[in-house]
């Protein structure tokens, strides 16, 4: 059995679902084990010690006393077709190892690294080699992990190492100190701060009042540009740095209903002047509400609201709005989620409607460095601004099986290049463009501890006329999300 103690943050994985009747204040993730919902300590019947360690547990899996220590590989090999035109096949390796563990009834940790080479399809290679820059040392991006190495002549290298200590003096506060990533939101996309972009260093607090019916947390962070100092004279000189801090106030009376209030900012902690800077005041305080000092000055302020709520304990509505120091247009999110649809176990269907107007995150061309990014991803949607998303996604599961599919239409403006949250406000939107997308799979899901799963699968992806369809294989654990589909 879980210990109730548990402190750890539950992995970010949208294919892997927890009952909605079991969690509070669902619009802060990562959730908190055993403060915003009940562990999943089910175990499948009839099977032997061997069949709990192969599909249920760790691969080390040590408890004693008030001590959980668990360790696993992680790990994705997925196997593509072959580019003709270039000669090379796309595929994945990445290698990594997790390590996690509750010391005492009140401090936990947990600790991840991956080692990754990809070849993309062409439409994630083109815009990678889109955002490198060669003659600074800068080959690209690689999706959610951070800056990439070329490999070879068409892949790229990238690792990614992450972690957190957490504290809980009392059972209704939490400290963290890491390296990692936030979302907030009830959707499968965040128009506020979503955990596409790759992990950074951050300092954390979570306060739950009045009987857990209030959650106040704030994530104070550093990140950086994908842009060198100017003035350094190596090619390996450091990234352009720039704070952030978000702050979310959620209010939660029961199970059903939850409403939450957002603000965050990126704020210039680099000019060309002085170099590295301290940033503003408000960056330090930990408060709702303080931003709106440094408002439209030089720091990228955006707020936000979420609303949801839970019908028959299964099927949810939920509502997001992103505004830009509480200007119009807005951003806007609407979604149905329905969990266990015909009482089938491990099963869910969402629809979400997204709407994010040009110019939201945009800054003036004096304020670039603080763009609402990370080393070259944004923030929140991976598709920036200036777009319209429906979207279908589901899974339908027996006993090990499943069939996994993930259908999107995007509305995108003419002059949509995917750079609008790095460039300065676009002045005329010159018509739409249309964009589909169909992600479908069918595969066995191997082990719960890590969300192992091995599947087989299809990309087809449609914009401005020009279609690219790719058949994979994988076998992968599954802990976090790729968001491939942009």
């Amino acid at each position: 059995n879980p210990f109730i103690a548990q402190i750890k943050n539950k992995s970010f994985s949208s294919n892997y679902i927890i009952s909605y009747n079991n969690i509070s204040h669902s619009s802060i993730q990562p959730y908190l084990e055993s403060s915003q919902y009940f562990l999943d300590s089910t175990v499948t019947k009839d099977r032997t010690k061997l069949g709990n360690k192969i599909f249920e547990h760790s691969l080390l899996n040590v408890k004693q006393d008030d001590i959980h220590i668990t360790a696993d590989p992680l790990f994705n090999f997925t196997l593509g077709p072959t580019n003709n035109d270039f000669e090379y096949r796309y595929y994945s390796n990445v290698r990594g190892f997790r390590i996690s563990g509750d010391l005492s009834s009140n401090f936990s940790f947990e600790t991840r690294f991956y080692e990754n080479q990809f070849f993309y399809p062409l439409y994630l290679q083109e815009k990678t080699s889109q955002r490198a820059n060669p003659q600074m040392g800068l080959d690209g991006i690689a999706f959610g992990v951070g800056r990439a190495k070329r490999f070879k002549e068409h892949g790229h290298d990238a690792s990614l190492a992450n972690g957190y200590l957490s504290f809980s003096p009392i059972s209704e506060i939490n400290f963290q100190i890491g390296h990692g990533r936030h979302f907030f939101g009830d959707g499968y996309r965040s128009l506020l701060i979503s955990d596409y972009a790759p992990d950074y260093p951050y300092i954390s607090g979570q306060y739950f009042l009045f009987d857990k019916k209030i959650l106040y947390k704030h994530v104070t962070s550093w990140m950086k540009n994908l842009e060198r100092i100017p003035a350094a004279s190596t090619p390996e000189a450091l990234l352009i740095p720039k704070s952030t801090s978000f702050n979310q106030l959620s209010y939660s009376p029961n199970n059903r209903f939850s409403i939450s209030l957002f603000e965050g900012g990126v704020y210039q902690s680099f000019n060309d002047q002085n170099g590295v800077i301290s940033p503003d005041l408000s960056f330090f305080l930990p408060i709702m509400g303080t931003k709106a000092i440094d408002a439209d000055t030089t720091n990228n302020i955006i707020y936000g609201f979420n609303w949801s709520f839970l019908f028959f304990d299964n099927f949810k509505i939920y509502n997001q709005i992103a505004l830009k120091s509480f200007n119009f247009p807005y951003g806007f999110q609407l979604g149905l989620k329905w969990i266990k649809p015909l009482n089938i176990s491990n099963s869910f269907i969402n629809i979400e409607w997204n709407s994010c107007p040009l110019n939201l995150y945009s800054m003036n061309e004096l304020q670039l460095n603080q763009s609402y990014s990370h080393l070259g991803h944004e923030l929140a949607h991976p598709l920036g601004s200036g777009f319209q998303e429906l979207l279908i996604r589901g899974q339908f599961s027996y006993k090990m099986s499943f069939f996994r599919f993930n259908y999107n239409y995007t509305l995108m403006s003419k002059n949509y290049s995917g750079n609008e949250v790095f460039e300065p406000p676009l002045l005329f939107d010159y018509g739409k463009i249309e964009r589909w997308f169909f992600n479908t799979n069918i595969g066995l899901m191997l082990n719960k501890a890590t969300n192992m799963e091995i599947s087989i699968g299809h990309i087809s992806r449609i914009y401005n006329s020009f279609a690219e369809n790719y058949i994979f294989l994988s076998w992968r654990t599954n802990l976090k999300n790729d968001y491939f589909d942009q």
